[in-house]
């Protein structure tokens, strides 16, 4: 009986040192997939962080692409203002001066160079805002010099004001002094005004017949005198090459003609130095 318990025991004791060794390799290996999985939350967690940093990146880019957008459209429009000032100015130059300009642009000051960075970048567009805005300052300053040049120009009389020739000129003649031209021309032809300008009196005027006075800028006047027929009033606008009238013979006229005179501060001036 006691060889028996001693038997049973030694079986318990074999078990349990079994059941311990089975229990300690299987704790061991789970210490070891803890681990496993331990290094792969730490990888796991090490790359959410890095996909945060690069998320962060993104949007700071993203956000440096908005504003490097809206500093390219604003320069695109400073741009757009300086062409279309340049090309005003074109134009006024050509009607001031009758001639043609070309304008090249100087493209290679404006080249990029390839890896600049972020602060290079704004640094440019800044230097090239300042280079537009002085470009767009003069642009102003010489449109306002040939738009004055331009209302000079066409605010001196100049031309004939009607298709026919002198038969009679400026100054002293038996004795009183002419204070204009006389233009042979038939009766009823148009009759033009040789500046812009606004009509101070259109009307009877004694021996002048029917007669258009326009006052021009810059000190200037012209009359246009024994006229059959008015078609301004006073106070009109009109522009050089206007119709302002049709040629007669009223007033002291002897045949049809137009008496044209041309004033300087109110005091006559030889028309043919305008003609």
């Amino acid at each position: 009986m006691n060889t028996d318990k001693w038997e049973y025991v030694k079986i318990c004791i074999t078990a349990l040192v079994a059941f311990s060794v089975v229990l300690s390799s299987y704790l061991y290996r789970s210490k070891i997939h803890i681990a496993g999985l331990e290094k792969d939350l730490t990888l796991a967690y090490t790359k959410i962080q890095d996909l945060k940093r690069l998320e962060a990146i993104n949007n700071k880019q993203r956000s440096e692409i908005v504003r490097l957008n809206s500093e390219a459209e604003k320069l695109k429009k400073k741009v757009e203002d300086v062409e279309k000032l340049t090309k005003q100015v074109q134009i006024l130059t050509e009607k001031t001066f009758e001639t043609s300009l070309s304008y090249r642009r100087d493209a290679s000051k404006y080249a990029s160079r390839g890896g600049a960075s972020l602060d290079e970048v704004y640094k440019k567009f800044n230097s090239l805002e300042k280079d537009i805005d002085n470009q767009k300052e003069q642009l102003v300053q010489v449109r306002s010099h040939l738009e004055i040049l331009y209302e000079r120009k066409l605010s001196v009389p100049a031309g004939y004001p009607v298709s026919g020739y002198i038969s009679s000129g400026f100054g002293w003649r038996r004795g009183s002094f002419h204070s204009g031209v006389d233009i042979c021309v038939n009766r009823g032809n148009p009759v033009m005004a040789t500046a812009n300008g606004t009509v101070s009196y259109a009307g009877w005027k004694g021996g002048y017949g029917l007669t258009v006075i326009i006052r021009h800028n810059f000190g200037f006047s012209t009359l246009y005198a024994h006229l059959s027929k008015v078609s301004v009033n006073a106070g009109k606008r009109v522009a050089r090459g206007d119709v302002i009238g049709y040629s007669g013979m009223t007033g002291y006229a002897t045949g049809p003609h137009l008496h044209y005179e041309v004033m300087v501060n109110d005091k006559p001036v030889d028309p043919r130095n305008y003609l």
